[in-house]
This record gives structure tokens, sequence and C-alpha cells, in this order.
């Protein structure tokens, strides 16, 4: 399978946020967030990032990062592959992206929050170089549940 990982635009919101609808495990965020995400002038000390994925056409996954200059580390906000699209490399690419950008922004790490019971999603970050730093008790809701922090160092 093809697929093309490119940075989102704007037509592209619609999708995102009817792919988010459809998973308890996705990001639920405002279309309000995603046009901010989207801004040529992003305030002076955050710089976000956000990512699709395309399959034939269709919208696969997406993912946004951000970097606050004062944090040694950005921040993986949200990675989401649509279940038809998943196994194929497509959430490789969105991390490995997502790492290419915060290196190049001038993070020396980025940090991510995961379900402790996301099996496939634990796995993928590990194989890219993830590793614990910690635990945020009761993090999520619906179903509750506790959020492993993790995070790698990016390329120089």
């Amino acid at each position: 399978m093809t697929f093309l990982i490119r940075v989102m635009e704007p037509g592209d919101i619609d999708g995102v946020l009817a792919l988010a609808k459809e998973s308890f495990e996705a990001p639920h965020w405002a279309r309000g967030d995603y046009e901010k995400l989207l801004l040529d002038a992003p305030a002076p000390m955050l710089m976000r990032h956000g990512l699709v994925a395309l399959s034939g056409g269709s919208l696969a996954g997406f993912a946004v990062a951000s970097w606050l200059r004062l944090e040694p580390a950005a921040e993986l906000e949200g990675l989401f592959v649509e279940r038809d699209f998943r196994r194929q490399g497509i959430g490789g690419a969105l991390l490995t992206a997502c790492v290419a950008w915060a290196a190049k922004a001038g993070a020396g790490a980025i940090r991510l929050e995961v379900r402790t019971s996301n099996e496939a999603a634990l796995a993928l970050y590990h194989r890219h170089g993830f590793c614990s730093v910690g635990v945020r008790p009761a993090y999520y809701s619906a179903p509750s549940e506790d959020a492993l922090l993790l995070e790698a160092a990016v390329p120089l």
C-alpha cells in the first residue's frame, strides 16, 4: 500500500474532525483548535505542526505536534490512524515526520501520553525509541485510565 504524508491544510479539517469523531482514541479537538494550528503567524513562543496521511485519496490518519520554546521537549499532542489503515506503516511515518519536525524546530526531545492499555501504540512508540518517564494516574476518562508518559530524544 502506498500513502502520502503531508502538512495539514485548511481543507483537511472536516476530514480530520470526522475521523476523530469515529473513535475515542483520537484527539477530540474543536474546529477552531485545528484552524489555529494552521495559522501562518504562530505565537512567538509556541510552534505547532499538523500532518495528514492520505492513501488512495482517502484520509488515513493525522498527527499534531507542538513545541513551547521554553521547554526542552516538543509534544506529540495526537496521532491517529483510521482502523482500516492500521499496521501498514502510516503511524510510524506520521511519528517519524513529527520527530523530524521537532528536531528541525530545535527541540531536544519529544514527549507524549498514551493509555496504559493501548498496546499497539505502545509497541509503535517503543520501536521508535520512546521510553517511559512517568505515569499520570486517572489521566483519561471514559473509561478512567492512567496515562504513560513517554519520551524520545530527537536526532541532532
